[in-house]
């Protein structure tokens, strides 16, 4: 069995303005990577953490609530 799967392999990826959240977003690995690059230029000079989730045991934003669409170009 796949160790990540079993851990619950979703990452929580934060955005943070000094010592200040400003977004947080949890997802499988590939989306939460998705998400990093997206936001990595839309937040130039803050830092953008990528972790484990917690026990794999986190929800996303409902689409209505999400602020920006996941699109790379």
């Amino acid at each position: 069995m796949n160790t990540e799967r079993a851990a619950g392999g979703r990452k929580m990826v934060r955005i943070w303005l000094g010592d200040h959240l400003i977004a947080e977003y949890t997802a499988e690995p590939d989306r939460a990577s998705r998400y990093q690059r997206v936001m990595t230029p839309k937040f130039t000079g803050l830092r953008i953490t990528v972790d484990n989730a917690a026990g794999g045991v986190a929800s996303e934003l409902p689409r209505s609530e999400q602020l920006w669409p996941l699109t790379v170009q």
